[in-house]
């Protein structure tokens, strides 16, 4: 089973990375990823592992969720494009959405008592939670939560302009 874990994180992560490869040096995804500070726990375990998964997928969602908040005109603004192809940037968060929630439940398996660690039935309860996590449970989540934000917001932004661009 953590085969599975391990496939569903890698999933979720081609996306970031083809861009990130397509990026030239300079760029802010790759800047992003190079300074991004990591989890605050050591990861010895699986159950660290999955802990971090969950919370990183819920901030994920963070992102996902305050892009949906954004009208044509605010995609375009944020994207830093002329047009954009609503059906694609759908696309490509119903896809993310599906996948953060095979992780979810993936990472949520044993995790009785643990932190981030409430089920999820459907996309729709995972998009509740995601609305509702901060992260923010001591000073140290607190720097993560704020880092891993950014960098969330960075790598979705770039999903979703190669989507508007690709034809």
């Amino acid at each position: 089973m953590q085969w599975l874990r391990v496939a569903s994180i890698l999933l979720l992560w081609a996306g970031v990375c083809r861009i990130a490869g397509a990026a030239d040096v300079g760029h802010s995804l790759v800047r992003a990823n190079m300074e991004r500070t990591g989890w605050p726990d050591a990861l010895t375990t699986q159950a660290d592992i999955d802990t971090a998964s969950r919370a990183e997928v819920l901030m994920v969602g963070k992102a996902l969720l305050a892009s949906e908040a954004l009208d044509e005109q605010g995609l375009k603004q944020r994207l830093g494009v002329r047009a954009v192809k609503l059906k694609s940037v759908r696309q490509v968060r119903d896809g993310l959405w599906d996948r953060l929630l095979i992780t979810y439940r993936s990472a949520s398996q044993n995790c009785e008592d643990q932190l981030f660690c409430p089920r999820v039935r459907s996309v729709n309860d995972l998009r509740q939670l995601a609305a509702a996590f901060t992260g923010e449970i001591s000073p140290a989540y607190t720097v993560w939560a704020s880092k891993s934000r950014v960098f969330h917001e960075q790598a979705l932004d770039e999903q979703l302009r190669v989507a508007v661009l690709v034809p």
